[in-house]
């Protein structure tokens, strides 16, 4: 029998949709924990490794952040590829049904079929159900791996950093061909902007403000600040997808918090986009140079000085794959296969981990089951269809490939 029939036989909609159901019942919300969060950690070892033993995968093993790492097959043939999942997605909020799995019809949604609701269902977890269902039909079906399959489920998934996926990589020495990591309708990501935070604090000395000249108003000085990076910062490049970078103040915040006081410290944080190419640290210190103009001015009410500190936040490299890249072609060929036809290709505003694989030479796009319109939203969902028909796509690709 033909891998495409093989496949085609095995794949199974009620199994892949009660993965996915049970994959939501167990919660692994962001909290201010972090990746350190340890319902993350339970969930990877409480709901994912069991999985992955039951289907017949024993090189399992975990790096210092808790991030999963299991490899299947001979290792023969030379050739790798590496699924990624991830463990982390928002927290509960106002969705009253986060962890209950629910299982509904998906043409209120305007998806086929039926969909599953919960928290992380439209980002990390219809995805992973759709890896964790391709696996164990591949190696129940006794389809020859003669190459390395790697799967991975980090701690990560809404942190806007690259620490877990550099944690297995650098940290372990974890490598692949290529990978693939989750993405959103059935579609193919072909590349987005990075992104730099920066977090800048001016501090001051607070007052009466009823007396301005007798304090040092650090909420003056952070206007200065952003007037100055708006007059001053170079935002160069333009890409014909992805655009132009972008930057902007998206948090400010003072303090003593009390009426009628003259602001001692004021803290801003700053958003600046990145096309492929951009180095971070340089734009970072783009930044850096502008915003230090202000440590030792004087606030004009006062003559006092400000003090002002700068620190690099987490970031996120931007990316690029050209349709001639492995990964895509390996995408595309599946699809095209077992849907009947390749997927549509975007460029999307977000940015995961893709871009840090990218950057150190793993080629990486998105492909998945996801729906980004219903992410951090209270209808969180995954169509039971759509992650059937990435499972056999992923099926597909680990047997054609490491086969």
């Amino acid at each position: 029998m033909s891998i495409k029939k093989t496949i085609a036989n095995a794949i199974s909609t009620d199994r892949v949709k009660d993965i996915l159901v049970e994959l939501v019942k167990v919660p692994s919300p962001q909290t201010d924990k972090f990746e350190s969060e340890p319902l993350l950690a339970a969930f990877i070892r409480n709901a994912v490794e069991p999985r992955l033993r039951e289907m017949g995968i024993t090189d399992i093993r975990y790096d210092k952040m808790n991030n999963l790492i299991a490899t299947y097959g001979e290792n023969t043939s030379g050739k790798s590829l590496m699924l990624i999942s991830n463990a982390m997605n928002q927290p509960q909020s106002t969705m009253v049904n986060a962890y209950d799995g629910d299982v509904v019809d998906g043409a209120q949604y305007d998806l086929p079929g039926e969909v599953v609701l919960g928290k992380g269902a439209s980002e990390q977890k219809g995805t992973m159900a759709a890896m964790l269902h391709a696996m164990e039909t591949i190696i129940a079906s006794d389809l020859p791996i003669n190459g390395q399959l790697v799967f991975l489920c980090c701690v990560s998934g809404e942190t806007g950093r690259h620490d877990a996926i550099t944690s297995v990589v650098e940290g372990e020495g974890v490598r692949a061909d290529m990978a693939i990591l989750g993405g959103t309708s059935l579609k193919l990501t072909l590349g987005n902007r990075g992104r730099i935070d920066t977090f800048v604090k001016v501090k001051g000395s607070p007052g009466h403000s009823s007396a301005p000249n007798k304090s040092c108003n650090a909420i003056t000085g952070a206007r200065e600040i952003i007037d100055r990076l708006e007059d001053q910062l170079e935002l160069a490049g333009e890409h014909p997808a992805l655009g132009t970078p972008s930057f902007a103040v998206n948090h400010i915040r003072s303090f003593p918090d009390s009426t009628h006081t003259i602001q001692g410290e004021c803290e801003i944080t700053l958003d600046r986009r990145l096309l492929p190419g951009d180095d971070p640290h340089a734009k970072w210190q783009d930044i850096r140079d502008i915003v230090m103009q202000v440590d030792g001015m004087e606030d004009p009410a006062s003559g006092q000085k400000w003090q002002v500190e700068m620190t690099e936040g987490p970031f996120m490299y931007p990316s690029l794959v050209e349709m001639d890249s492995p990964i895509v072609q390996a995408v595309c060929d599946a699809a095209e296969e077992m849907l009947g036809a390749p997927p549509e290709t975007f460029y999307t505003t977000t940015a995961f981990d893709q871009g840090y694989l990218n950057h150190v030479g793993i080629p990486c796009a998105n492909y998945g089951s996801g729906e980004d319109r219903f992410a951090h939203t209270d209808d969180d969902c995954s169509s039971v269809d759509r992650t059937r028909d990435t499972a056999k796509v992923f099926a597909y690709m680990i047997a054609d490939y490491l086969g």
